[in-house]
Formats: structure tokens, sequence, C-alpha cells
């Protein structure tokens, strides 16, 4: 999990990551905080985006290795399942029963990027045009899988479905170079900048319409009355944000932003440690959140809290991921790609 910084580092993946990372722990402020003007439709817009963008910069760098899917992913979700259920049954008094098939809240990312890892093997190709209609394959499963009732949370089905072409177009757009080849001439980055901010404008007004059920990709179109068309809105809005973030901002934020840059590379321990505290602000500090201003604070206090090194080695620990360098190897064949 520590993060080796070569000279050639891509900061302005880190700086985008910082944006997403406090965008996540701002929304779910707001689920919990007393509701103010315009609250509801800034929750919206975010999950527009915000998990597709992470899930696409996952697979922007992603790399199949069996031993960390093992030691990095199940392992420490299998820690972090166990103690959410025990903050949530001894801390918050929730009926909440053991059980690992049914991700905690936040936990369903951890799921779907298992299986992402897992199966990268299949989706790897450098044979462009299979690359072209496997991506379009997912985004038309993303749209149908609307209406399939059998999935949903169990096992993060639906969010798996649902997150899988971020995680494609990623992984694509890291072996052709995407993001460098249209951010590297001004012109194109300025065409693509000014057309990803017109379709967001056009589109914004549509974004308080949609439920938020159909937001989490985690409902079926009739449980959360969403359409197809809803979702083919979100998806276009996430696409619009994610080239804007990653090529039109690129050029401003490429350079190593003081904390900024640092939390962007620490954004594990923020995603993981987060769900605790939100969980607890509304039963037992309320006053934390009773205002705009003091969500806005409380929020950058948690991603300055948790988003540095020391948090990130409590997170490795805690998860058990250092057992990697002491348990046998035997099982494991190492493949990189």
């Amino acid at each position: 999990m520590n993060l080796h910084l070569s000279p050639t580092r891509d900061y302005s993946v880190d700086n985008v990551r910082f944006i997403l990372i406090f965008s996540v722990v701002f929304a779910h402020l707001l689920e919990v905080c007393a509701p103010f003007k315009g609250s509801w439709l800034i929750y919206k817009f975010i999950y527009t985006f915000h998990m597709p963008a992470f899930i696409f910069l996952f697979g922007y760098n992603a790399k199949y290795s069996p031993k960390k899917i093992v030691y990095h992913w199940c392992l420490p979700y299998a820690i972090f399942q166990c103690a959410y259920i025990l903050f949530a049954k001894f801390i918050l008094n929730a009926n909440t029963n053991f059980q690992f098939t049914t991700p905690y809240w936040l936990l369903w990312y951890m799921l779907a990027c298992i299986y992402y890892q897992l199966l990268l093997p299949l989706f790897d190709t450098d044979d462009k045009g299979k690359q072209i209609i496997t991506i379009l394959c997912a985004f038309v499963i993303s749209l149908l899988i609307g209406y399939e009732k059998s999935v949903g949370y169990y096992m993060s089905l639906s969010r798996f479905f649902v997150f899988l072409p971020w995680f494609l177009l990623g992984y694509y757009c890291k072996k052709n170079n995407l993001l460098e080849r249209l951010s590297i001439q001004p012109k194109r980055r300025f065409l693509v900048l000014l057309a990803s901010v017109a379709i967001i404008s056009i589109l914004f007004p549509f974004v308080g319409a949609i439920p938020n059920g159909l937001l989490y990709g985690s409902y079926t179109y009739s449980s959360c009355e969403g359409t197809l068309w809803m979702r083919g809105i979100v998806l276009i809005i996430s696409f619009s944000t994610i080239l804007f973030l990653c090529v039109g901002m690129r050029p401003y934020l490429s350079r190593k932003l003081i904390l900024i840059t640092n939390i962007g590379q620490n954004t594990w321990p923020v995603f993981l440690l987060h769900g605790f505290v939100i969980k607890a602000v509304p039963v037992y500090f309320p006053y934390l959140v009773s205002s705009p201003w003091r969500v806005i604070l409380f929020s950058c206090a948690i991603v300055i809290f948790a988003g540095n090194k020391l948090c990130n080695n409590t997170v490795y620990y805690a998860g058990l991921s250092w057992l990697e360098q002491y348990l046998p190897n035997t099982f494991y064949k190492e493949t990189v790609r």
C-alpha cells in the first residue's frame, strides 16, 4: 500500500484522486447533515461521477497480481467487514449479523475491485477492435442490468456490472496512452474541456430528477422509479466529468501540490476509515454537521487526518496486508501485465 514515488510520477492522477476522495467524504456527510438549500442537488451531482471516476483511475493503474488480490484486497475486505459489523453492533447498537456475502455499506467497492482484478486476464488485449467491442458491451450491460431483479446488494453483483465500463475504460486508456494523447495538444485539450463542460451544463438540470437508488447502482429501475434513459444521462455525465478532470484539467493538476498531492497518494485510508466517522456522527456528534460550513470544514478535517502515510500504514497493518511478506508464495504464480 505504501507508494514508491518515482521522478516521472503522474501527479495529475494523485490530484484528481484528492478531488474524488473529498467528494466521497463530502457526499457521505451530506447524507447525515441537516439539509440546506441545494444540498440534495449537490449530493446527486457528486454521485453521478465520484465512483465512476474512482473506478476509472483504478482500472487505469490496474495490474493482474494474484498475490496482491489475496493480501491487499481479499484479506483486508474480510477484516474491515468484521470491523464495520462489530462497530455497527456495539457502537451504533444496530441489529447487524456477521456475513461476508453482502458488503457493509462502502465495502462494496472492495468486492467489486476484487472481481475486476480477477477478470483482468480475460479483458487484457492489445487489439483495439476487441477493446472497443468489450467497452461497448460493458456499457450495454450497465444499462440493461437495471431490469434484472436477481442481482442487487448480494456479492455487489449489481454494482459490479453498473461500474464495469469505467474499469475497462481506464484500463484500455492506459494501454493506449489516451489521456496523454488527448491532453498533449493544447487545441485538442481545449476542445475536450469545452465539450465536457457544455455536456455537463446541458444535462445538469436533469440531475435532480434522477432517484438516489439509481445513482447508487444497486437498485433495479422498477424498485427506485428510475429508467434506462436516466442511467444513460448518468453515464454521459460521468464520462464528461472524467474527461474534464483527467484531460481538460490535466496541465493544471500535473504539478506536486502541497498537502493535496500527498492526500491524493493516500486515499485508501480515507476511504476505509471515514465510514466509521460518518456512521457515528449523527448518533453522537450531530452538531458537527448542523450547517453547510461545518460540513465542508469537517470534510476537510477527515481527509487531512486520514490522508497521510501514518494512517496508510495503520490500514496496511490492520488489514493484515503485511502477511504477504511472511507467508509462503508457493500457491501464487505472480503475473504482471
